[in-house]
């Protein structure tokens, strides 16, 4: 069984990712490249995002996040606000496994 650090790691992250770059490119019309800058991910990252090439378990967990509660820190991320990457990432990885992680208890930012 998966640790929860490994969870977020390689499924929970991968898929939050994920929505943000398809929003942030699809909605908000950010090149891949920008994306890239946002969300500190390579351009050839985000282009697999959007195309939907994940692992089928990043796919699951993508279908099932709290996508209104994302669209709000990808509304500040699109003007260019890097912080609320990390701030959306830790709340939706909080929301999901109800864990107190050494990365949860860092400062973020409110919305």
């Amino acid at each position: 069984m998966s640790s929860v650090y490994e969870t977020a790691a390689n499924e929970t992250i991968p898929a939050v990712r994920s929505y943000m770059a398809k929003e942030l490119v699809n909605t908000h019309n950010l090149s891949e490249e920008k994306v890239g800058e946002l969300l500190d991910v390579a351009q050839a990252a985000i282009s697999k995002y959007v195309n939907g090439k994940s692992s089928e378990k990043v796919k699951a967990v993508e279908k099932n996040l709290d996508k209104k509660l994302i669209d709000k820190y990808v509304e500040k991320i699109a003007q260019g606000d890097k912080r609320y990457v990390s701030a959306c990432i830790c709340t939706v990885c909080r929301t999901i496994s109800k864990c107190e992680c050494a990365f949860s208890k860092a400062k973020t930012v409110k919305i």
